[in-house]
């Protein structure tokens, strides 16, 4: 009888394992484990990809990112992104996931830091918030405000001590691809030159100890199709941040941006990306604080004014469905006044970059840039997009 009804329940004989599983039960054997997926190879090719582990609670993409930008001189950062996947979002949560990083870096001229940040989707993707706070001592140079020629050829050195965290929420206007944000940030900063810094135009002397507290007021249009490489679509970015004594700061200014960000396929291989932004600050700005030239191949902070603007256009080749080829170009100015554009100052950069497809189910390329900009070239790692905004 017991042979019969194990006859009436067996499966098909065409299912395998399944048989071998039933006779390692009778024999009172545990269960052979199922074969596992590939966790580090893409099914769909067998290249390399993390998107399985990712994709698994607790994984993360560990970062050991090189610092070449000659603002800073060599170093590292080191980190961990995680990435949680908003599975009931369907692609669009791969494409837009929860983002959690926490990092370190140093250099060999001095500069060290530690920081973390989280970016959430909320609400069936209606509410977003961001949070992030750090400590950082940056070993810089100061240029000038404007064009000027006392420190064009001997930049003046100066280390930035700052400590500081910041929290955002946006929320999407009803169904479409605006957003409104409201941004709170305080910041305690520090700085001590190596040198004397008087007599030098933009600079003001409570410059050297600042308490930055106040709110960004934001309107954002996203319709970009992935948050890491984007093929597609637009992003606005428009802010209005305001320091003031009422809410804490010890000098008042202001700080206006806009970000503009355009990618559209050009073919099935082909893919064109555009970026535009535009800074403006009025008040008692640290210097610090001011807008500059933002190129690949431009050192950060080099080029700063009152105001500045900048541009850069990058064109990607997917020559592999995981291999691709980027080449970019852009330059930007900044100049002391808003009417006359006076001590104006002007840069330009250029350069090639590789990039691999590392997590296809997040769209995710990374890869390295190459760029040479009016003083010395810089190699650049990218994860994701040069011009990423969470």
């Amino acid at each position: 009888m017991l042979v019969a009804l194990f006859l009436l329940q067996a499966p098909a004989p065409a299912e395998p394992g399944r048989a071998e599983a039933l006779r390692a039960a009778l024999l009172g054997q545990d269960e052979p484990p199922a074969e596992a997926e590939p966790r580090w190879t893409d099914p769909a090719d067998g290249w390399f990809d993390l998107s399985r582990f990712l994709e698994t609670p607790h994984g993360f993409l560990p970062l050991v990112v090189p610092i070449t930008e000659p603002a800073l001189g060599y170093g590292a950062v080191v980190g961990a992104a995680f990435l949680e996947p908003r599975e009931s979002a369907g692609d669009e949560g791969w494409a837009r996931p929860n983002i959690t990083f926490v990092g370190a870096l140093a250099t060999e001229g001095g500069s060290a830091g530690v920081f973390a940040g989280n970016s959430s989707l909320w609400a069936d993707g209606d509410l977003q918030t961001l949070l992030g706070g750090g400590r950082l001592a940056l070993e810089l140079e100061l240029s000038g405000i404007g064009d000027d020629p006392a420190l064009a050829d001997d930049p003046l050195a100066y280390r930035l001590d700052t400590t500081g965290v910041v929290g955002e929420g946006r929320a999407r206007l009803g169904r479409s691809d605006f957003w409104l944000a409201l941004r709170l940030a305080y910041a305690v900063a520090e700085v001590t030159f190596d040198g004397s810094p008087a007599g030098i135009e933009g600079l003001d002397p409570g410059d050297d100890e600042v308490t930055l507290s106040g709110p960004t007021l934001g309107l954002r249009y996203d319709s970009l199709d992935n948050l890491f490489t984007p093929t597609r679509g637009l992003l606005s970015d428009s802010t209005a941040t305001f320091f003031d004594d009422a809410f804490g700061a010890s000098q008042d200014f202001q700080l206006v941006r806009q970000v503009l960000i355009h990618h559209r396929p050009l073919g099935e291989r082909w893919f064109l990306g555009a970026r535009a932004d535009a800074g403006l600050s009025f008040g008692d700005v640290p210097f610090y604080a001011r807008p500059f030239v933002y190129v690949r191949g431009v050192p950060a902070l080099r080029y700063q004014g009152e105001h500045a603007v900048s541009a850069e256009l990058e064109l990607r080749w997917q020559f592999h469905p995981r291999l691709s080829a980027v080449a970019f170009g852009g330059g930007g100015l900044a100049w002391t006044d808003l009417d006359g554009f006076e001590r104006e100052q002007s840069a330009f950069g250029e350069g090639l970059g590789l990039r691999y497809l590392l997590a296809r189910k997040f769209g995710l390329h990374a890869g390295l840039d190459v760029a040479r900009g009016p003083e010395e070239g810089a190699i650049y790692v990218q994860v994701g997009n040069a011009w990423m905004r969470p």
